[in-house]
């Protein structure tokens, strides 16, 4: 079993978190990056072609951009493939800890999950922080 990793958005911000990446994780990473509509073709056959090189017992973890984008969309339908999990909404947390994942197993949902949340607790409107600080000095 090997696990593949493959990063897909609207533009060049798939090509911009794979970058971000490898800075991370090293060079060596092993990403398939699909930028989609830059050359204005749909990217049915494009997804169609990186499933079809991936014998079936490997596993496939898809980061999309948008819940309800086109590319998220057209993704879709390989959720219903064995050993495949399909995570949208991406960012640099979140990618960077699926890719640190032991990769010597499947990744189970609920680790996937788990990823999922501690990627959402990650956002954070720094301001109210801020807010918080100032307002903790008042306290003393």
């Amino acid at each position: 079993m090997k696990r593949h990793y493959v990063i897909a958005s609207h533009s060049t911000f798939s090509a911009g978190m794979a970058k971000a990446l490898r800075f991370f994780a090293g060079d060596e990473l092993d990403l398939v990056v699909l930028t989609a509509y830059v050359d204005n073709k749909p990217i049915d056959e494009q997804i169609k072609k990186i499933f079809d090189k991936i014998p079936d017992e490997d596993e496939v973890i898809v980061l999309t951009d948008l819940m309800g984008g086109s590319v998220n969309q057209k993704f879709f339908p390989y959720v219903y493939r064995q050993h495949t999990q399909i995570i949208t909404g991406m960012n640099l947390s979140l990618a960077l800890a699926i890719v640190m994942e032991p990769a010597n197993d499947y990744l189970s949902a609920e680790r996937v999950r788990a990823i999922v949340d501690e990627a959402r607790d990650q956002l954070t409107y720094v301001n109210d922080v801020a807010s918080q600080m100032s307002g903790d000095d008042d306290d003393e």
